[in-house]
């Protein structure tokens, strides 16, 4: 379970690194979750992450931080399905109009957060 944790924040700094070098990619991943019903993907994905957070947590080297973002997790994954597609929608459509400046600001907070799971398992 180390692993697959550890795994998901690998994955995390990937996309923080990624927006980072290239805000485009941000911009294209934007295209894609606004498509459809592809943010309720988003949602289940957030879901399964903070499971996977919270069941881990008691083996944690910080079980405190693995516990609060385990919860930041579940409650993002269950806001996709409390606030709906049309206003999720909106707010993508709004972050995909601020400069490249902010996205990269914001992909380190990304990369933070990656290399904290690391940390703290």
């Amino acid at each position: 379970m180390e692993m697959l944790v550890k795994a998901i924040g690998i994955l995390i700094i990937a996309a923080g690194l990624m927006v980072f070098l290239n805000p485009q990619a941000a911009r294209k991943m934007m295209v894609f979750w606004r498509q459809g019903k592809n943010l309720y993907l988003g949602g289940l994905i957030r879901l399964l992450l903070g499971g996977i957070l919270l069941y881990y947590m008691p083996q944690a080297r910080l079980p405190q931080v693995i516990f609060a973002l385990g919860v930041l997790a579940l409650v993002g994954g269950l806001l996709i399905f409390v606030l709906g597609l049309e206003k999720l929608k909106g707010v993508l459509g709004w972050w995909d109009k601020k400069p490249d400046s902010l996205l990269r600001l914001l992909s380190l907070l990304v990369f933070a957060f990656g290399a904290l799971i690391i940390y703290s398992v």
